[in-house]
């Protein structure tokens, strides 16, 4: 892998784990409820990105804690699915995201 392809590989990695919140409820959003090993692999599979489950399930942990996803036990693992509030908030990063993106996009 050359020197430009790295540069690139390490922002679109730092990109995603950046967003790893709006991710998660994005996700659960539309396929949840979804545990915290259903997550990892998600964003293994969509953004080919291995991600720690440590930063998987501290970013759960904090959503939970903030009240956007509810988590329950579901047979033996713990599943999240994303509240009202938790929908609100994505619909603001959303939004937000649109803005900054239509900014770049115009450079």
């Amino acid at each position: 892998m050359n020197e430009e392809n790295t540069v690139l590989r390490k922002g679109h990695n730092s990109v995603v784990k950046r967003f790893v919140d709006a991710i998660i409820l994005g996700e659960l959003k539309k396929n949840g409820p979804l545990s915290g090993y259903d997550i990892i692999y998600f964003i293994n599979q969509k953004f080919y990105v291995m991600i720690s489950p440590g930063k998987v399930y501290s970013a759960l942990y904090a959503l939970e804690r903030k009240g956007l996803i509810q988590g329950s036990f579901d047979s033996k693992k713990r599943t999240y699915t994303i509240t009202e509030q938790g929908a609100k908030a994505l619909e603001e990063i959303a939004e937000e995201s649109e803005a900054v993106l239509y900014y770049l996009t115009s450079l």
